[in-house]
């Protein structure tokens, strides 16, 4: 095998000779340790950004997917960067606003609120607005330069005033679901909107009284998306359609285009007055013509839009989601882009989705908005194609690539010969998050686990017919819980439960179930909880007459049930969840919190096979094995080979 950018991954352990077993993990460090594994530089590479703000000719963006995140100066005038700085912790920015030439960013998964000074680059940490895990998703500047942040789980809303310093917490807005997604102010209130039930919060920047404006007789099940308040008006984007409201809720009007829109998740009034608005992935952009919306025009199609200003006298700037900034000339219909990939200085290693091997032909990594295609046995560059979303799961199938993106839940195949991507559909039935596919060669299926968005507890098992296109999909197939996994034996699919479903709702469920799904009848046969009290399962696979398992709450527990009884004959402790494999008539574990590589055996302790590693996953930890025993994977963000072979072992 020819070698790229071959290099060592150092560690206290390896450097010792020897692999520690994780602190209260039961397992068996191998004796010697194996080989320390071959790298081959970023896995994946991102420029994917979240938050934006303008000040004038000057934009600020925070990056997303990069530790700590970038808070990124571009000249609109030139559409060049002119600055790049880092922010103390966090894997991103979902939320930036500029007051009095500060700029203010909220990050994840530690809520924490900074300013940036854009002359000095001089980072400041004005606090944590929220417990660990939780979201900054939204920030806005009123009119008399406060600052005020939407947050999760706590769905609550913070102010920050620049000319005392102070900050504080103005509460829980709404009860009934954690996510200030969104948020607006004008002189006199501020207006929070909230996800997975439609709220608009309308709260008194002086009494701090609140109130719900959003019409009690529109559908409360989605989001709110972005609200604009200005000129006496609150303008709410939600279910693709846009609410004209006076700032007590009365007078609505809706303004929807003429035919059913996907998410506008952009809007801006322009100087003139004009409303105009883009939808996510068609890239269909609106303008208000009375109390309708007209498509004028298609913008960066396949992206999400994260913020729209109008600058000169007709140029229309997007933030993409993907990392391209675009200019469109609304008197000329022209597009021109700048793609933040292609900025060395921006773009870093990502997190990594997914990975998958299609033996001789190539190594694939999912990331945000693009697939990369690896060959360092060729010894030529990777090189990337540009998708429409995350590519939580895929694999290699005739020469091509299936693949499932979040959060469309849309099914693409890619042909890497060309690089062209072709749509295979839509999950929809409130499926956002595909997890794992399978491929039942037998009847020509593709199998998808997926789950639904966030709010809902029912996730699917869909069958797609890879000949005819046509979807079969089995909605609650594990009741009020979501798929995680299938691994596909004997025609029977075998499914994993979350009775989390996709969060920020009350499980109905006490223990996660797996189920076997005859794909002949495509009935369930048989449901079962294997551990009782365990809420959420991550992976399973069928080996030898043993389903195995690992927990994702309670985090790290293994388990291996023998079928034929449905009794669990084993259950251990690893360091975290992942995902399962069978190679060579053994079972292997890729587990997350130190990102470590296990032999999984009924009747032994998880044996310790590499780790810990400097973490690499935006999902779980996966492998993804060659003929013999080099396994592929993750680490410390790079794409890297495992040496698995016994003979490094006890």
């Amino acid at each position: 095998m020819t070698e790229l950018s071959r290099r060592t991954f150092l560690s206290a352990a390896a450097a010792a000779g020897a692999l520690p077993v994780l602190p209260g993990v039961v397992g068996t460090a191998a004796a010697a340790g194996p080989p320390a594994p071959e790298l081959f530089g970023p896995a994946a590479v991102t420029a994917a950004i979240v938050g934006m703000a303008v000040d004038g000719d000057t934009g600020y963006i925070v990056t997303r997917g990069q530790t700590p995140p970038k808070v990124v100066t571009v000249d609109l005038a030139s559409r060049t960067v002119t600055r790049v700085d880092r922010l103390q912790r966090g894997d991103g920015g979902w939320a930036c606003t500029v007051s009095g030439g500060q700029v203010y960013v909220g990050t994840y998964p530690t809520p924490d609120l900074y300013r940036y000074d854009p002359a000095t680059g001089e980072v400041e940490l004005l606090g944590t607005i929220g417990p660990s895990g939780g979201f900054v998703w939204c920030l806005t500047t009123a009119p008399d330069g406060t600052v005020y942040a939407g947050t999760s789980p706590r769905c609550e809303l913070w102010e920050y005033r620049p000319d005392t310093g102070v900050l504080r917490n103005l509460g829980r807005v709404a009860t009934d679901t954690q996510f200030a997604r969104v948020i607006a102010a004008d002189d006199t209130q501020v207006y929070v909107g909230t996800t997975p039930l439609r709220h608009v919060i309308a709260v008194d920047r002086a009494t701090g009284a609140k109130r719900d404006i959003y019409p009690v007789e529109l559908e409360r099940a989605g989001s709110v998306d972005p609200i604009i308040a200005t000129g006496g008006r609150v303008l709410v984007s939600a279910g693709g359609q846009v609410l004209d409201l006076a700032p007590d809720g009365s007078d609505h009007k809706v303004i929807a285009p003429p035919e059913p829109s996907t998410m506008i998740d952009a809007l801006t009034l322009t100087p003139s007055g004009d409303l105009l608005g883009v939808a996510r992935r068609t890239g269909a952009l609106y303008r208000r013509e009375g109390d309708a919306l007209e498509q004028v025009d298609t913008v960066n199609p396949g992206d999400e839009t994260r913020g729209i200003w109008q600058r000169e006298e007709s140029v229309l700037v997007g933030a993409g989601g993907s990392g391209v900034l675009w200019f469109h000339d609304l008197a000329t219909g022209g597009t021109e882009t700048l793609d933040l990939t292609e900025e060395a200085a921006v773009a870093g290693p990502d997190l990594v989705q997914s990975i998958a091997y299609d033996p001789g032909a190539a190594m694939y990594v999912g990331g945000h908005f693009y697939l990369t295609v690896h060959q360092p046995w060729a010894g030529v560059e990777p090189r990337r194609i540009r998708v429409a979303g995350e590519v939580k799961a895929m694999l290699p199938h005739e020469g091509r690539v299936l693949g499932a993106l979040y959060p469309s839940g849309e099914l693409i195949s890619i042909d890497p010969a060309t690089d062209t991507v072709t749509s295979l559909g839509l999950l929809g039935n409130d499926q956002q998050r595909p997890w794992e596919l399978a491929l039942d060669a037998e009847r020509g299926l593709l199998l998808v686990a997926s789950m639904p968005g966030t709010g809902r507890l029912n996730g699917a098992l869909t069958l797609l017919d890879l000949e005819t296109g046509a979807m079969d999909a089995h909605v609650g197939v594990l009741p009020d819980q979501g798929v995680t996994s299938v691994a596909l034996h004997d025609g029977i699919a075998y499914l994993a439960g979350d009775t989390w479903g996709g969060g920020g709702t009350t499980p109905a469920r006490p223990a996660a179930e797996v189920a076997a799904f005859d794909l002949e009848s495509r009935t369930v046969l048989w449901r079962t909880e294997p551990i009782a009290g365990m809420a959420s399962m991550q992976h399973v696979e069928v080996h030898d007459g043993f389903l195995y398992g690992v927990y994702k709450r309670q985090s790290g527990t293994w388990f291996a049930m023998d079928l034929a009884t449905r009794t669990v004959v084993h259950q251990g402790k690893v360091s975290g969840y992942g995902e399962i494999v069978v190679h060579n008539d053994q079972v292997f574990a890729a587990t997350n919190f130190g990102d470590y590589v296990y032999r999984l055996r009924p009747g032994h302790d998880a044996e310790q096979l590499a780790g810990p590693l400097v973490a690499s996953w935006f999902t779980v930890p996966q492998l993804e094995f060659e003929r013999g025993w080099m396994a592929w994977g993750v680490a410390g963000r790079q794409l890297a080979r495992f040496d698995l072979h016994p003979r490094h072992r006890r």
